[in-house]
């Protein structure tokens, strides 16, 4: 390999890690503050980057904010697929599914942000192309390989999608935000019963 070559492979790492480090005090700081009442500032100086160096990886904050969400929902898309993998029936498939999710949001730093940062999240999920890849292969999942019988209509197997999508974190900000302790166990199960009734009706 040319020096040329592994000068850039080493500037490709570097600015790899740069942009790690900018999402994850983004994440630290969104999660103790908030969207609204994080700047700039706050992250060039938890990173100590020039502001200009900011605006190489991100034009904005809500480019940022964004950026934090699409990892989340590529991370939630293996786990998808990996979950498929493994099952080969429709509640193994709704389990794992249902609590991959959980688990991937349960540390203590990722509940906060959540709550700390409810209609962002809202806001820049649904508006994601990687939402629209998750609800994909849920809806070509459930239509043909998961032998449902309740719904046979493509739009019921895509509104179908969009709950199963939508549930968890609703489900998760309820049960954090009030006196309900319950482990990612028990919010799969529970969410794993109440469609698997549904559908298998």
């Amino acid at each position: 390999m040319k020096e040329s070559e592994l000068i850039l492979g080493k500037r490709e790492i570097q600015k790899q890690q740069v942009r790690e480090r900018i999402l994850d005090e983004a994440l630290s700081l969104f999660s103790e503050r908030g969207f609204e009442k994080t700047t700039v500032a706050d992250i060039v100086g938890q990173c100590d980057i020039a502001r200009g160096t900011f605006y190489n990886y991100f034009p904005d904050m809500n480019s940022l904010f964004d950026a934090l969400i699409n990892q989340l929902n590529q991370r939630i898309i293996e786990a998808i697929q990996h979950t498929r993998k493994q099952t080969d029936n429709l509640y193994d498939y709704l389990y794992g599914t249902f609590k991959s999710y959980f688990d991937l949001i349960g540390s203590e730093q990722m509940i906060q942000f959540h709550i700390v940062n409810q209609a962002y999240i809202r806001q820049s999920s649904y508006q994601s192309d990687l939402i629209k890849v998750i609800v994909k292969n849920l809806n070509r999942d459930l239509k043909s390989d998961l032998n449902i019988k309740a719904f046979n209509e493509k739009y019921e197997f895509l509104l179908l999608s969009y709950m199963l999508v939508g549930s968890p974190p609703e489900l998760f900000l309820a049960t954090h935000t009030t006196d309900i302790n319950l482990s990612s166990e028990q919010l799969a199960t529970f969410l794993s019963k109440l469609f698997y009734k549904v559908l298998m009706e």
